[in-house]
């Protein structure tokens, strides 16, 4: 027995939308059959339910990163739960994001890692799957809504082009659920004349060790002055405790201050990945020395899903 033609368009309708069954048939009925006007009333219908869900909590999702010739984009999509998070709609919908953001990476002219204002993240225009055209990633997000039925924000992007005196980016994925997608992600720009598959190497190595040891910033001149200055009040009550002379207490704060550098700026930080290879800054030079150039770690972004937002988490 063959298939009746109203069941061959819900059929289609599914595989092109991913909608529950009574939405598609409900969607046909609404469009007189007519297979486009059916997936364009679920597009609107799936806005209509982003707006319900969207004062719901999404602090679970992934980090995803994608690259080419001209860098990488590190993007961070939520959800309300793990389980979204690991769903291929929802994979397919970061990686899209992130894929297409990397014109961001080649329009640009800015070095470092930067990120990229939420407005435009929005309006990003993405591949209609199967259909030709575009459709904005606010309402791509949207129809996500819909097919999963909960609430996913894309909250964060960052850019970090590959310099333009020569050298590398690469990154690190932890906890992944797919190849370029997990919860916390890491990478770093490298600018060297040396043999790029060192740098790459070099460059991985350098992201595992910044997504376990957690740095806020590159070196200690970017050390944000309202931190540092918090810092040296709390090191400065806790050191006159000791009833010592001003000046005492004063190489005191400093002295503590060095080991508060050593914790949260990536240059002063004992590299992780490699026993008694002392700091990062020491690492880098000896890598100059080996690969016979010298070797700038130029910028890094570490993400971490659902992470504080005011947290600083590029340099």
């Amino acid at each position: 027995m063959g298939t009746s033609p109203k069941t061959a368009l819900i059929k289609e309708l599914r595989a092109r939308t991913s909608a529950p069954m009574k939405k598609c048939v409900d969607a046909l009925a609404a469009a007189d059959g007519d297979l486009d006007a059916a997936v364009d009333w679920l597009r609107k219908s799936g806005v209509a339910t982003a707006h319900k869900k969207a004062g719901r909590g999404a602090n679970e999702g992934a980090v995803v990163v994608a690259s080419d010739e001209a860098g990488l984009v590190v993007l961070e999509l939520n959800s309300e739960t793990d389980f979204v998070a690991r769903n291929g709609i929802f994979h397919e919908l970061a990686n899209t994001v992130a894929k297409e953001s990397l014109s961001f990476v080649r329009g640009g002219s800015r070095s470092g890692p930067y990120e990229i204002d939420r407005a435009a993240l929005a309006a990003l225009p993405l591949p209609r799957v199967g259909e030709g055209g575009t459709v904005l990633a606010s309402e791509a997000i949207s129809m996500a809504v819909s097919q999963l039925g909960e609430n996913l924000v894309l909250r964060r992007a960052c850019v970090l082009p590959i310099p333009a005196e020569g050298g590398v980016v690469t990154s690190y994925v932890h906890n992944a659920y797919a190849p370029g997608l997990g919860r916390t992600v890491a990478a770093v720009a490298l600018r060297s004349q040396a043999d790029p598959a060192a740098l790459q190497a070099l460059g991985t190595n350098l992201a595992m060790h910044i997504v376990a040891a957690a740095p806020r910033y590159l070196s200690r001149g970017q050390v944000d002055q309202a931190h540092l200055d918090r810092e040296r009040s709390v090191l400065t009550e806790q050191a006159a405790v000791s009833g010592k002379p001003a000046a005492t207490i004063e190489k005191m704060v400093e002295g503590r201050l060095g080991k508060f550098y050593k914790e949260v700026v990536l240059l002063e930080q004992e590299y992780i990945v490699e026993d008694k290879a002392g700091d990062v800054s020491k690492v880098l030079k000896k890598a100059s020395t080996d690969l016979g150039a010298e070797v700038t770690l130029e910028g890094f972004v570490r993400y971490h899903v659902g992470e504080d937002a005011e947290a600083e988490s590029i340099q």
